[in-house]
């Protein structure tokens, strides 16, 4: 049947393809169309039969599946696959998935994707060593955009973006080392909100940019 709840997982034939994709949404995509304009093969996984639909439709190789099931990985060569990159939208699902490459196929180069900084602090709990946060990367070009277009160079703009994502890293870590153990997954309002503030006044204590005195 056709209905979401009763289709089968499909059959995933042998695949030599060097690069894993789990989480074929927006993000997944954008990579595997990256990939495929170099011409490296690699092989999707997305359990949103909606999206795999269309997918199909446009010629990717991807397949119908959760990336968490082991039998999964394995069908889709994670044996034999050199980088994983995990871009499930889903952080519960990412998690599952996250742990059972790291302990089942520790060979992986395993690069994900976060969807807020709480998500990331569990990722770097696994050991994960790449984690990329969502929409951070395009709200910072559209930040050094905004400073370009109040008249300051590109050189300069960029550098301050530059020295933001630094600090920015560096607090991440910060708050790693820090953060509560019994912290839940998704953080309240209210706690996302202090964290916020707190990003802000560490922001306000760092130096915008290096052309100030000392």
């Amino acid at each position: 049947g056709r209905a979401q709840d009763t289709r089968e997982y499909d059959a995933i034939e042998s695949q030599a393809g060097q690069v894993i994709i789990a989480g074929f949404g927006r993000f997944g995509q954008i990579v595997g169309r990256v990939l495929r304009a170099r011409r490296i093969g690699f092989t999707a996984l997305d359990a949103n039969p909606g999206n795999i639909d269309f997918i199909r439709r446009f010629g990717s190789v991807v397949y119908y599946g959760d990336a968490s099931r082991l039998d999964m990985l394995r069908a889709a060569g994670a044996e034999s696959a050199r980088v994983f990159v995990l871009a499930i939208d889903d952080v519960d699902a990412s998690l599952r998935t996250a742990e059972i490459v790291r302990t089942q196929f520790p060979h992986l180069h395993l690069l994900a994707r976060a969807r807020n900084r709480q998500h990331a602090f569990r990722l770097m709990e696994m050991g994960v060593q790449v984690i990329v946060r969502e929409t951070y990367a395009s709200s910072l070009e559209l930040a050094q955009s905004v400073i370009e277009a109040l008249g300051e160079s590109r050189a300069a703009a960029r550098s301050t973006v530059a020295r933001f994502r630094d600090h920015d890293e560096e607090t991440l870590q910060r708050q790693f080392e820090v953060r509560d153990d019994d912290s839940k997954l998704i953080a309240t309002t209210t706690e996302a909100a202090r964290q916020l503030e707190t990003l802000f006044e560490a922001d306000a204590r760092e130096p915008a940019s290096g052309s100030g005195p000392g």
